[in-house]
């Protein structure tokens, strides 16, 4: 059981230094959190340019969170694969592996932002190449052994990466896939399949069982991680009325085009239609702590993973005081049930 952090609170103007700081503190302070109830984990997202000071640095979060705890893995979910030389990451990840003593997982994606794209002066278009490579490479990187690579988009000739990772190999390499090309690619090159946190209970499974078959056609062992935002407290009444970041998002998801079709969203013309009782069902946790344990063993029934992530704060929502809150309402009346 693990937690991703999402977004942070929203300003219209740029956050100034002091108001990073406090967010800073706020997810340390949440992870300290997780490791004492019983979190397995704490993993980063990543976005650029973003007014809401949204942190752009989830390698270097992770670290920080992992000099703080003793305990919890600690990684990505997602770093944006394509904006990294491999290079560069590999040695970055190796550090914070042996910071960690081996706690470290390192989940990526392809990005999709045109934004983030244009920050970095990298071609869209070139996205899962350079993910693919940047799979490729940090794999040989963390043998610690000198390595050319026939790259397309770097010049990497006789390069070898120090310190290697703690854990032999180096941290497990998981892969996202919202998509049948996604997934196929996680079974192809990955150590595990992330699946996204919007899509329906009949989506999930079905992307889970393509997951698997491309797994095992390219003989890997299938590795499914669970994620789900979750919002949790002591009533329904509760959580409908502490979900409007959580709703937000999944508003911006469905008009950005990223729901898959299924019988949920049936009479669903635009995004304003979707509330937080169609969006619960079979999608989210959502609920008390009897009500998300319930949910969640259907979803263990289902979908069988080998792994789960709950989101549980958006854009800085709930605040501080209520997110610790729902933080150890789920660590003590949910995992231990579990």
């Amino acid at each position: 059981m693990s937690l991703p952090v999402g977004y942070f609170p929203c300003t219209q103007d740029p956050p100034k230094g002091e108001h990073v700081a406090r967010m800073i503190d706020e997810v340390i302070e949440q992870s300290e959190l997780c490791e004492e109830v019983g979190f397995d984990g704490f993993f980063f997202t990543e976005h650029h340019q973003q007014e809401d000071g949204y942190l752009p640095s989830p390698v270097l979060m992770a670290g920080l969170v992992g000099m703080r705890t003793k305990r919890i893995k600690v990684g990505t979910c997602v770093l944006l694969a394509p904006l990294y030389h491999p290079i560069r990451l590999a040695e970055d990840i190796a550090v914070i592996d042996q910071a960690t003593k081996g706690r470290f997982i390192t989940a990526a994606g392809i990005a999709y932002q045109p934004t983030d794209f244009a920050a970095f002066g990298v071609n869209s278009k070139q996205r899962v190449g350079r993910t693919e490579e940047v799979v490729e490479v940090l794999r040989k990187a963390w043998t610690g052994k000198p390595f050319s690579h026939p790259s397309k988009y770097h010049k990497i000739e006789n390069v070898r990466v120090t310190p290697t990772p703690y854990q032999a190999g180096g941290p497990p390499i998981w892969l996202a896939g919202w998509v049948p090309e996604g997934i196929a690619r996680a079974g192809r090159l990955a150590d595990g399949w992330i699946a996204d946190p919007i899509q329906s209970l009949p989506v999930i499974k079905d992307y889970a069982t393509q997951y698997r078959a491309a797994a095992k056609q390219h003989g890997r062992k299938p590795f499914v991680c669970l994620m789900r935002d979750c919002v949790i407290g002591d009533s329904w009444q509760e959580c409908v009325d502490k979900s409007g970041m959580t709703m937000m998002t999944h508003r911006w998801y469905y008009g950005f085009g990223a729901y898959a079709p299924d019988k949920y969203l049936q009479d669903i013309k635009r995004a304003e239609d979707l509330t937080f009782d169609k969006v619960a069902k079979d999608r989210l946790i959502a609920g008390s702590p009897s009500e998300c344990l319930e949910q969640l063993k259907m979803w263990q029934e289902e979908i069988q993973p080998d792994y789960l992530m709950v989101r549980m704060r958006q854009l800085g929502e709930p605040p501080q005081a209520e997110a610790l809150r729902d933080i150890r309402l789920f660590g003590e009346k949910v995992i231990p049930r579990l």
